[in-house]
């Protein structure tokens, strides 16, 4: 649409904010050259950017800020067993805003169905694993498992089907600042099949 159709969409005669989609700000198309430079929303960088280390270092003073989110919502005390669990999410998220709510939206249905008075940690975990799982199953082949791995490694996605289709289903988060940069979504990296392409990646058994 927002190739096909760009002097419609531009034509109309109002103010008008389009949302697209991250794949189509990496398509080979360019579509700068049809809207002007986009305005392009990063994630909220939580980590220490080190792109020679796979497994980056959290940044805690952003992770604090991230969890802030929930805390200006709830009552976190009251909500939570113990605010560990809050940090949990929060590092979940890879500081993607709308993951870290619906993950502590799952963990508060999570605790109720189990009729706890609080959210426990067990609530947690659960409520990612289910997320997940959503990722394992929209990641068809054992070849996208090992894009994933090097984008760990590397920090940079490939600009290609394959990539675009990881960026836009959120397996592959980006991140901007003084430089532009990758990584795995933290729920796409905990899972076995990304956990088993990084140690062939690597040469690990």
């Amino acid at each position: 649409m927002f190739f096909d159709y760009a002097p419609q969409l531009q034509g109309l005669h109002c103010t008008i904010i389009y949302t697209v989609p991250i794949s189509v700000i990496y398509s080979y198309k360019n579509v700068s050259n049809l809207f002007g430079n986009p305005n392009i929303v990063p994630m909220v960088n939580i980590y220490e950017f080190n792109r020679s280390e796979c497994d980056l270092n959290y940044n805690q003073q952003r992770l604090e800020g991230v969890a802030s989110l929930i805390e200006q919502r709830v009552d976190v005390s009251a909500v939570f067993d113990d605010r560990q669990q809050l940090l949990d999410l929060a590092k979940a998220s890879g500081g993607h805003v709308r993951q870290l709510m619906q993950t502590t939206r799952s963990s508060c249905l999570t605790a109720t169905t189990r009729k706890h008075s609080k959210i426990l940690a067990e609530d947690v975990t659960y409520a990612l694993n289910q997320q997940q799982f959503d990722f394992e199953r929209s990641t068809p082949t054992p070849e996208y498992y090992t894009i994933l791995a090097r984008v760990c490694i590397d920090k940079d996605i490939a600009k290609e089907e394959i990539g675009q289709n990881l960026l836009f289903n959120l397996s592959v988060l980006e991140y901007n600042g003084n430089s532009r940069w990758n990584y795995v979504n933290p729920l796409v990296k905990q899972s076995y099949a990304f956990q088993q392409a990084l140690r062939s990646i690597q040469g690990n058994p």
